[in-house]
């Protein structure tokens, strides 16, 4: 897999985490203790599979070196997004992201080699979509307080981050095809030897 689009999925992930720590940390008192705990489930859910996919893309047949890895790092993702809503949604987000963290990693060390991009690109989809929920959400209850709307900039780089997955996966695909060798296919599969 190329590195490119890994190394795009990882920042476009990274990014929208801080965005959504800052915007929930700018605008909790605004959110009920309910849905800041499911806005944190769902989003360290999505962030965990994300990032532990596109470490086992790098790490390739290391499963267990792989899962503790992914668990440290996204860890340090929950704490990012649980952070805004206190210590009970840090210890939400932690566990959420223990489990996602471990289903990524088996995740992508399964996926036959011609579907990792589609994969990849899949749950890159799948994250934005969760950031956008969120991020409606609390510009929704903003916008209940204070009578403010402001969605258009997010729409924009929302749509950018999409444009930028879809035409890396395409680029990618066009120099990096890869065939149906079912024999390098089942070399991906073998562990230990």
């Amino acid at each position: 897999m190329n590195r490119m689009l890994l190394l795009t999925s990882f920042m476009i992930v990274m990014a929208y985490t801080v965005y959504f720590s800052k915007k929930a940390h700018q605008k909790k008192e605004h959110i009920g203790v309910s849905l800041g705990k499911c806005m944190v489930m769902m989003l360290s859910m999505t962030t965990s599979l994300t990032l532990s996919l596109i470490l086992s893309f790098l790490l390739p047949g290391r499963l267990a070196v792989l899962t503790v890895l992914a668990i440290a790092i996204c860890a340090v993702a929950a704490a990012i997004i649980g952070r805004p809503f206190g210590l009970t949604a840090v210890m939400e987000s932690l566990s959420t992201t223990l489990m996602g963290a471990m289903m990524g990693a088996m995740l992508g060390v399964m996926l036959p080699l011609d579907s990792q991009t589609f994969m990849l690109v899949s749950m890159d989809l799948i994250y934005l979509a969760s950031i956008f929920f969120v991020t409606f959400y609390i510009k929704r209850e903003d916008v209940k307080e204070l009578k403010r709307r402001g969605f258009a900039p997010f729409y924009l780089t929302l749509l950018f981050s999409i444009i930028i997955i879809g035409t890396t996966a395409v680029w990618e695909s066009d120099y990096f095809k890869v065939g149906d060798d079912s024999e390098m296919d089942m070399q991906h599969h073998q562990y230990g030897g």
